[in-house]
This record gives structure tokens, sequence and C-alpha cells, in this order.
């Protein structure tokens, strides 16, 4: 992620038109060179190869957009999402109970979700609305059972008590965000860009191959499904296990250490992450044990700046990451996952057959925690952009095709939320009859009313970036931080935004790079840093990689 300087936001500017417009100043360089030499004949014949090279290109171009670009967004356009299977009422009811005890301003929260609308804008009708969507997973249907009337009215009474007023009645001119069901938005991108993805997706083929990871591709048919294609599928000796997937990997040698599973976040596919996966096992401190720690880095190619299939659904996912899991022998590992990547941590978290096999997680950058707030979702899809990091962040990332189609069809946020106890491993899926977190005694149990696993807590780190774009990180480490139920107050006006995490607690404890919560979980905070940032030095990636590490001792 770029910085938020003037020459950044000049060069980040001049990226876009050129991405978006390079057939139109092909064009144009086509008839500025005609009119040099008085006639088309005579540009012919002083530049044959410009001349060639120029036509050749805009006729690429507007035959991809013809043909390939504007079918394929029309089909984002029409498509509909397919919800997961409703709640049942009590798993909703606590479920919303939950997430309100988890709301530090109601008013915020309200707002943001309707795009910034005036109060007197937001109105019953409205609320309902949202609330039909976010969590029974459905449009409004005109006439809702009494049983559907009835808990709505439950809930517009608890909104309305944390607002301190109430609502007025009827329909407001405000829109709500409601994701999975608002028309999916693209900005176009040339052939010049997909180009470009192809030229890095080989360079980061050959780095990680130089590295001594080990490609494993998708059948070699599937090349021209993807746009750009990956032309290296052709060569490569090791196939993936499954369809739909392809991954690296680095074979697991070490004796008295546990394997790394690692899950990218949106972005250029792997190519973020060369250095980082290399000094996993050359950084300092890689040396104290007997072997090199195994690494397989899954590839998600739907977030990864191209035009190819859907993502795979939850289960088709789950399915496919433990037959690759198997199929290397590996019974226990340290998950690893940055952004987008953590939505997917959080469905091995929760899958019966993956969840024990998870020795220690890492979440850097996640945007699962507190998921029901509406940071991520506005930030990522709906906010404006002003500053040159929020331009990189819209073009490259939130318009395009894929990531786009992925957020809006295939991004559901109930099943991708993730609890503290669910990142510890103390808790199964229930939840607390209260809403609360609740609280654990010596034996397990959870005081507020939940029976949970009795087993001691899977190591966590969560690592966190100060001026994170996406996340309200200082909001999430209040949260981790919190004892119980029980918000911790942040200093400061506003919440105390740029505070480190650690002194918004008064029971601490430093521990190497990090700071653990009262539940043990591990914070690392990284001032002065945007989203995806700790990837791009090596002491931070230093920092990062001295934590799994610790995390892979048997």
């Amino acid at each position: 992620m770029i910085g938020t300087s003037i020459p950044e936001y000049i060069f980040i500017r001049i990226c876009i038109f050129l991405v978006q417009y390079t057939t139109p100043l092909c064009i144009a360089c086509l008839a500025l060179l005609a009119a040099v030499r008085g006639s088309w004949t005579a540009a012919v014949s002083h530049h044959p190869l410009s001349i060639a090279l120029l036509l050749g290109y805009s006729i690429v171009d507007g035959l991809y957009a013809a043909f390939v670009y504007l079918p394929h967004s029309r089909r984002l356009k029409e498509e509909q999402a397919q919800h997961p299977p409703p709640l049942a009422r009590d798993e909703r009811r606590e479920l919303f109970q939950r997430c309100f005890a988890n709301v530090p301003d109601t008013r915020r929260y309200l707002q943001m979700w309707f795009l910034g609308a005036d109060e007197e804008d937001i109105r019953r009708d409205n609320v309902c609305e949202f609330l039909l969507w976010a969590f029974f997973d459905r449009r409004p249907a005109g006439e809702e059972s009494v049983e559907d009337d009835a808990e709505l009215d439950e809930y517009i009474d608890i909104i309305e008590k944390n607002m301190g007023r109430r609502l007025e009645p009827g329909r407001g001119k405000a829109e709500g965000l409601r994701l999975t069901l608002d028309e999916v938005d693209t900005q176009y991108r040339s052939v010049a860009w997909y180009l470009a993805v192809g030229i890095v997706d080989l360079a980061s083929h050959c780095l990680l191959a130089l590295n001594a990871f080990h490609y494993h591709a998708q059948p070699a048919s599937t090349i021209l499904s993807h746009i750009p294609p990956r032309l290296q599928d052709m060569f490569t000796t090791r196939r993936s296990e499954v369809d739909g997937l392809s991954y690296w990997h680095r074979p697991h040698t070490a004796t008295d250490r546990l394997p790394v599973l690692f899950l990218h976040g949106i972005g250029i596919g792997l190519y973020t992450y060369v250095q980082f996966l290399k000094r996993l096992n050359s950084g300092p401190g890689s040396q104290d044990g007997e072997g090199q720690i195994g690494i397989i880095a899954i590839e998600n190619l739907p977030i990864s700046f191209r035009l190819t299939g859907a993502p795979l659904g939850r289960l088709d996912f789950l399915d496919r990451i433990a037959t690759i899991l198997d199929a290397h022998g590996w019974d226990r590992f340290v998950l690893v996952s940055h952004s987008y990547g953590t939505a997917l941590a959080t469905h091995m978290l929760r899958s019966e057959n993956l969840t024990d096999r998870i020795a220690s997680v890492m979440l850097v950058d996640p945007v699962t925690i507190l998921l029901h707030l509406p940071d991520v979702a506005y930030n990522f899809t709906r906010r404006r952009p002003r500053s040159a990091n929020e331009w990189q962040l819209w073009y490259f990332a939130s318009m395009d095709p894929g990531v786009a189609h992925a957020l809006g069809r295939h991004f559901f946020w109930k099943d991708n939320i993730v609890w503290k106890e669910e990142l510890l491993g103390v808790a199964r899926r229930g939840l607390p009859t209260d809403g609360t977190d609740g609280v654990l005694d010596g034996n397990g149990v959870n005081t507020k009313g939940v029976r949970t696993t009795a087993k001691p807590p899977r190591k966590v780190a969560v690592c966190l970036a100060e001026r994170d774009l996406i996340v309200d990180t200082p909001k999430v480490a209040q949260y981790l931080a919190a004892d119980g139920d029980e918000w911790v107050a942040a200093p400061g006006p506003a919440g105390g935004r740029g505070t480190s995490p650690w002194e918004w607690s008064s029971n601490h404890d430093e521990r190497g790079n990090g700071y653990l919560t009262r539940d043990g979980i591990e914070l690392l905070w990284f001032d002065g840093l945007d989203h995806a940032q700790c990837f791009d030095s090596k002491e931070n990636q230093d920092r990062l990689c001295s934590v799994i590490r610790r995390f892979c001792i048997i």
C-alpha cells in the first residue's frame, strides 16, 4: 500500500488513467503521427513498427472489451448471491445480541451502514430492511410473518434503547449498504493491465521456485480459463490434488517444529509475500531448530486481480484444504492468514474436521474481527477515495472485477466473522444466551451460560497497523483487550485512535514482539503503518516470522 503524499497521489492517478485509457492514448498517438507527417500514408512509411504496434494493441484491446470484459461485467450484474441457509430464530437472536453487545456507538453504526446519511433520513422501515439482509439473509418480502415482525420489533427496541431515542416511523431517504444484494460495480482495466499481472505472476513463480518452493498447478486444460493465462501450468510436473486450488509447497523437514499454512489477501497473488515466506526459514533465529519449517501457500485466483471463475464456497474450500493437508501428512500446523485470507481462516477455525489440527493462529490485518461493524464493508466498497492510498485501494482492489464479484456475491459476513473464543479454541459455535462474550471459569465453563471445551487455549497472535485504511484497528484492539464483556475505555477524544492498544489496559504482559491481552492473545501493533505495509520491510517481516517460529515449536 502506498502512502498519502502529494507525489504518490499524482503517481497513482496517472497509473489509473493509463490502465483505463490505454487504447484512447494509442489512437491519439496514431492521429498525432498522421498529423505530423501530413497523412496516414506518410506516417506508415516513416513509422511502420510504431504504427503496427499501436494499431495492433488498439484492435486487441477493443476485441477484449467487446467480447470479454463487457459480457463478464454483465454477468456479474445479473448474478444473484446464493446466501447460506438462514439461522434458526434462537441462533439469530443470540447472534444479534452478541453483535450489539459489541457496538460501541449505535448511532455511528447505523449512519455508516446507511452510507453517512443524516439521522432523520434513517427511519424504522430503513432499519428493518437492513436487519432483514444482515440477519435474515433476504430482501423485504413486503408482508413478513407475524413471528418475523415480532422479532424485528425486538431488535428495533434494542437499537432504540442503545441510541437513546425512537426511530421515526415509515421510510426515509437513506440508502443502506447491503453488500450481497447491491449491484456489483467495477471499473474497466485494459489488456495492458492483465499483461502486467501476468508478468508479475511469472516473476513471483520464479522467485518462489528459486527459494525451494514446489508449485502444484491446476490441470493444463484450465490455462485458458484465466485472464491472463498461466502459461507456467503447461510445464510444471506437480499437480494439485484438488480442483480449483493451486498452491506452493516447501517440504517440512523440521523434527521439533510444526509446518505453516498461509492464506493470502486481496492483491496480485503471492508476489507481495515472497520475501516474508522466504524469511520464515532464513531470517534471524531461523537456524535454532533442526531442519526447515514446511510451508503451504494457497493461491486464491479470484481475488488476485484476474478474470476467472467464482471463488470456492465455504464447504468446498474446507474439503479441498483438508485434502491438500492430508496429501502432505500434516496432522497439526500453524495457520497464518492476511486480510481477506482471515475470512478463510475463520472457516477453518469453525470446521469440525480442521479446528483441532490448528495448533496456533496468526491473523495479519484481520478483516474478520468485529466484522459486524460497518468499517470494513464501507471503507472497502463504498468510501469515495481522496488520498493516494484510498485511490489505490478503490481502483486496483475494490473495483477489480474478480474482487468485486467475490465480495458482492460470495462474502457472507456471518460466515466470516470471528470471535475471541473461536480464535483461542476454547468454545465451539455455541453463543452466550444473553449475547455477551461470556467469562470462562477454571473448568472451561462459560459463567454467562454456555458450555465450552476444557482444552487449553491455542496460541493466537493478531497483527494490527495503526493507520489501516480498511479496519478500525484501535477498536479491534479494544475488543481483544476487553475483560469479559466489558469494553476497555480508550483515552483521548474519538476513542483514542493512534494510541497503542497496550496502553488501554492496566493488565498486560510484554512478550517478545507483542503484548498479551487478558485472554492470552498476543497483539502486534505496527506504529505508523497502513494495511499490508508490515510486509514491506525486513524488520517487520522478522517481527512476524519470530512469532510464527515460536508458535511452531512443538
